[in-house]
């Protein structure tokens, strides 16, 4: 990959991020920091549910090592900015 396209993509991303963090409101963000229930179930979604349907994919698949690794890592950390487009387009 050349330098260009390298500083571009970087410069896309940044550029995508701080659009999404500049969509954010204050006060929303306030409210729903306030709700529990909602923050609970989130977290237990992203480290509990989603590991899990992973594990089950692996070993309905019969995924090899590799691509069931991979898949297990992908369910198991935390959302990137993918995840963030997702959380503005339903206001979460």
């Amino acid at each position: 990959m050349s330098w260009l396209t390298s500083v571009a993509g970087n410069l896309l991303l940044f550029c995508l991020v701080f659009g999404m963090s500049a969509t954010v409101d204050i006060r929303c963000m306030q409210a729903q920091i306030r709700n529990t229930k909602a923050l609970l179930m989130g977290i237990f979604c992203q480290f509990v549910i989603l590991p899990f349907l992973g594990f089950i994919v692996v070993r309905f698949l019969e995924l090899d090592e590799a691509l069931g690794l991979t898949l297990l890592v992908v369910t198991s950390s935390p959302g990137g900015s993918y995840s963030n487009w997702w959380c503005s387009m339903f206001n979460g």
